[in-house]
C-alpha cells in the first residue's frame, strides 16, 4: 500500500475519532440515555463500544506487527455463520453501566493510544495479518474496518440527536470500497423469499456507484450494470446507500424520509434488508 494512501487513511480515521469527539464532549449524561440509531444501543452504549474497541485495536496491530495474529487474551475466533452482535452489546451496555461519562476519557485516551500506533506503522507493515474474530486479514483492511466501526456508529450517535445527519463524507470513499466484505458477512441464504432477483444501485455523488446485486437464495453476487432488467432499482447520494447497505436504513424509511427513491417492487425492496441484515 503506497505511503500516500496509508497516510490518507490513518488522517481520515484519526479525523473521524476526532470529531466524533468533539460531539461527545458537548454532551451531558442525559444525552448519553437517547437511544442511537444502531438498534438496542443507547448512546453510551455505542460511546463505550468505540472506546474499548480503540484500545483492543491498537493492541492487535501491535501483535501483526510482532508476527502474531492468533486471538488475544480473553478473545477467540467466530464459528462460521455466527453474528457475534449480541455479545458485543451485552458487553457495551456493561461497559456503559460501569463506567458511565468517565468513558470519555476513555474515548480520547484509547484513541491517542491508536494514533500513536498507527503513525508508527512502516511500509512492509501493511500487508501482516492481524487478528479479527472472522479470521486474520491485513492490517491495511483491519485499519479500514476500524474506519467503518467509526464512520457508522458515529452516525448512530449523530442520528440519535440529529434524524437528519449524515454519514461522514470523508470516509464515504473507505466504506464504499467495503461493501461487498460487509455484504458477505450480512448475508442470509436460504430464505423463503422471491428469488432470483436483481437489485440495481444507481448512486450519484459524491462518490458515484453502479452495480446490481442478484440474489439465488442461497448466495449472491455483485455485477455490473447490464442490460438486464432489474426488479428494484434503489437511487439515493453514498451516504445514504451506505446506510441502506449496512441496515441502518430501510428501505420503506429511506422513502417516508425522502433519503431514498424506489423503482419497481416495493415489496422485494423491503426483502433487501431481510437477506442482507445489518448488525
Amino acid at each position: 500500500m503506497a505511503s500516500n494512501q496509508t497516510d490518507l487513511l490513518i488522517q481520515t480515521v484519526m479525523n473521524e475519532a476526532t470529531r466524533l469527539g468533539d460531539l461527545l464532549a458537548g454532551l451531558d449524561e442525559s444525552a448519553w440515555s437517547r437511544d442511537s440509531a444502531c438498534e438496542g444501543w443507547v448512546i453510551g452504549d455505542v460511546v463505550a463500544h468505540l472506546a474499548g474497541g480503540a484500545a483492543t485495536w491498537a493492541n492487535s496491530i501491535n501483535q501483526a506487527v510482532a508476527g502474531d495474529s492468533d486471538p488475544p487474551e480473553g478473545q477467540e475466533f467466530m464459528a462460521p455463520g455466527q453474528r457475534g452482535s449480541e455479545g458485543t452489546a451485552e458487553a457495551a451496555r456493561s461497559s456503559h453501566q460501569q463506567f458511565g461519562m468517565q468513558l470519555m476519557e476513555n474515548f480520547r485516551t484509547g484513541y491517542a493510544g491508536l494514533a500513536q500506533v498507527l503513525s508508527g506503522l512502516k511500509a512492509d507493515d501493511w500487508d501482516k495479518p492481524c487478528f479479527h474474530r472472522r479470521g486474520p486479514m491485513p492490517i491495511q483492511d483491519f485499519v479500514s474496518l476500524r474506519l467503518q466501526e467509526l464512520a457508522v456508529h458515529g452516525w448512530d450517535i449523530r442520528s440519535g440527536l440529529d434524524q437528519t445527519a449524515n454519514v461522514s463524507e470523508e470516509a464515504l470513499p473507505v466504506l464504499t470500497g467495503r461493501v461487498s466484505r460487509w455484504l458477505n458477512n450480512a448475508f442470509v441464504p436460504g430464505l423463503r423469499l422471491p428469488a432470483p432477483v436483481r437489485y440495481r444501485f444507481d448512486i450519484s455523488s459524491p462518490v458515484p456507484v453502479q452495480e446490481d446485486v442478484v440474489v439465488t437464495r442461497e448466495s449472491f453476487s455483485i455485477q455490473p450494470v447490464s442490460r438486464a432488467a432489474a426488479n428494484v432499482t434503489f437511487r439515493c447520494n453514498t451516504g445514504n446507500y451506505i446506510l441502506l447497505i449496512y441496515g441502518r436504513l430501510s428501505p420503506q424509511k429511506g422513502v417516508a424520509s425522502g433519503r431514498l427513491t424506489i423503482e419497481g417492487s416495493q415489496a422485494e425492496a423491503d426483502n433487501f434488508a431481510a437477506w442482507f441484515k445489518g448488525f
